[in-house]
């Protein structure tokens, strides 16, 4: 079971935070400003379906109690939007030169064999990419974090992010500064496997402040906690009763 810990961990905000900022920051040294503004939109608008609908229900037990859905894996979305985009540019700048370079030498335009290869490696690329992103959803569902249909929900709202991106990036492939995503890609695999924060636990907090209630609500029984909610950390850690700080 460690393992799925590990790979669970691999959609914390450790790690999928610094690689959309990477992101970001790749488009922006580009020089690509509607994309990096079109990335942040897609990708702010991902975490905050996510967040709204987990806080749907820890306030109001808002949810599909007949699929155990109670808000999007944020784990899940947040795996499935980075990874693709990350690793798609990783390698889309090198591979359209390549392929630029052919259709030069060709007399007739585009070298159709070469172009094909590009573009199934391409494909082959963004769907490693996806691959992962499943294999944290399913992670999610192994160490008890999400149901099947939370995490699977998850994946497909951060795959419909990254597709979207994707679909759009055309304008910026000759000039990403490779070597800052690659970096940062790679400085990620070293960071420590938890979060800094838990982020749940700071939903829940948000939840209750906008709901004016003092309980959650638990999946089991589908209904408010018998008692007032406590946040788990030291009472000196805490503020305004909810939060750990």
């Amino acid at each position: 079971m460690t393992w799925w810990y590990h790979l669970s961990a691999l959609g914390g905000l450790n790690v999928t935070a610094l690689l959309a900022v990477a992101i970001a920051a790749w488009l922006v040294g580009a020089r690509c400003w509607r994309l990096a503004l079109a990335w942040c939109l897609l990708f702010g608008a991902a975490l905050f379906i996510a967040a709204a609908s987990q806080m749907a229900f820890l306030g109001w037990g808002i949810g599909l109690r007949s699929l155990e859905f109670t808000g999007f894996s944020g784990h899940a979305t947040r795996a499935a939007a980075v990874f693709p985009v990350a690793l798609f540019l990783l390698l889309e700048r090198r591979g359209l030169r390549r392929e630029d370079r052919r259709s030069e030498t060709r007399p007739g335009g585009q070298d159709r064999r070469g172009g094909s290869w590009l573009r199934a490696g391409f494909l082959l690329t963004v769907l490693a990419g996806a691959v992962l992103a499943v294999a944290v959803a399913i992670a999610r569902v192994k160490v008890g974090a999400h149901s099947a249909s939370e995490a699977a929900a998850g994946c497909l709202l951060g795959l419909a992010c990254a597709g979207l991106f994707i679909a759009r990036t055309r304008a910026a492939r000759d000039r990403s500064p490779q070597p800052l995503l690659l970096g940062l890609l790679a400085a990620t695999m070293l960071l420590p496997r938890a979060d800094p924060a838990n982020s749940h636990q700071w939903l829940t907090a948000a939840a209750l402040k906008l709901s004016g209630s003092d309980r959650v609500w638990l999946r089991n029984g589908w209904q408010p906690a018998r008692g007032p909610y406590v946040p788990p950390c030291a009472p000196s850690r805490r503020r305004f009763g909810v939060l750990c700080t």
